[in-house]
């Protein structure tokens, strides 16, 4: 991967980190601003897959390698997401002004879902920052 768009991923990145940040703050200290966290978790999981997909565009220009290792991610991610929508719930939440929402069962399973993936991401961003820190105080 070039470094311009190496640079231009770590901004991206810096940009979510600080508005999720900020996201998640004022809601939990207000109790407000939940459909914008909730909408927040929408954009966080499409913008990581973009990246994703630009990632691997990039690698697919560069090599027959890159082709397979691209092939093998889209198979991955729909594997992943399908797997967790599985496992999601389609029951609808119980919470004061539920009504208020329009929600459908199929909304509320794919809902569980993208917030699942969202988790698995997360754990996955950790887990390469710990394997990451780990790996650059051993050399």
């Amino acid at each position: 991967m070039n470094s311009t768009l190496s640079k231009i991923i770590a901004i991206v990145s810096t940009v979510l980190l600080a508005v999720s940040a900020i996201s998640g703050i004022l809601t939990f200290a207000t109790g407000e601003y939940i459909d914008w966290l909730l909408t927040w978790t929408y954009i966080l999981v499409a913008v990581s897959f973009l990246v994703i997909i630009v990632g691997s565009l990039v690698g697919i220009l560069s090599s027959k390698k890159g082709a397979l290792t691209f092939l093998g991610v889209l198979v991955g991610a729909a594997v992943i997401i399908f797997g967790l929508h599985s496992l999601a719930s389609d029951t609808l939440p119980t919470f004061f002004g539920v009504e208020d929402y329009n929600l459908t069962l199929t909304i509320a399973k794919w809902v569980d879902t993208s917030l699942y993936v969202t988790y698995l991401l997360f754990g996955t961003a950790i887990l390469g920052l710990g394997i990451t820190a780990v790996r650059s105080a051993a050399e």
